[in-house]
């Protein structure tokens, strides 16, 4: 090997060991955060039903606030119609599509039935995978309660 070529094989070298240390200090770090206690304990109480809607990484930081917001009353039509289910409540419709009714009628974004009251970014994946977004949201029981007579 002549000296220019061992030169050469000694500056590859040094590039390859530098772009490796800067690869290496380059990588992003993750702040972790404290999970808020609604995700591990949802809440209950004697005014309100409560649910949680999750939603993955999205191209749009909005797009996926507002699925996990959907998500959310989905879940929480669930609930509903399951407490209604433990009840032993009967709800008849014209079409005997009771759950589903309710579900989409929670689910839809026009109505004000249901609020958003808290929202979570797990950008590290201290609760769940990285970059999940969490919203907790709420309804009013005796708004349910209405909701429920209404689909007679």
């Amino acid at each position: 090997m002549t000296g220019q070529s061992r030169w050469i094989l000694q500056i590859g070298c040094c590039i390859v060991v530098f772009l490796i240390a800067l690869g290496c200090a380059s990588t992003q770090t993750c702040d972790s955060r404290e999970v808020p206690v609604w995700l591990t304990s949802t809440p209950h109480d004697d005014t309100y039903f409560y649910a949680v809607g999750i939603s993955g990484q999205t191209r749009n930081v909005n797009d996926a606030w507002i699925q996990a917001a959907n998500r959310g009353r989905a879940e929480l039509g669930r609930i509903i119609f399951s407490h209604v289910s433990s009840q032993d409540t009967m709800v008849n419709t014209t079409r005997g599509q009771y759950s589903s009714q309710l579900i989409d009628i929670l689910s839809d974004t026009e109505l004000n039935y249901t609020e958003v009251i808290e929202r979570w970014y797990d950008p590290c994946g201290d609760y769940g995978p990285p970059h999940y977004y969490y919203i907790l949201v709420r309804m009013d029981k005796k708004t349910a309660s209405a909701v429920l007579k209404n689909l007679n």
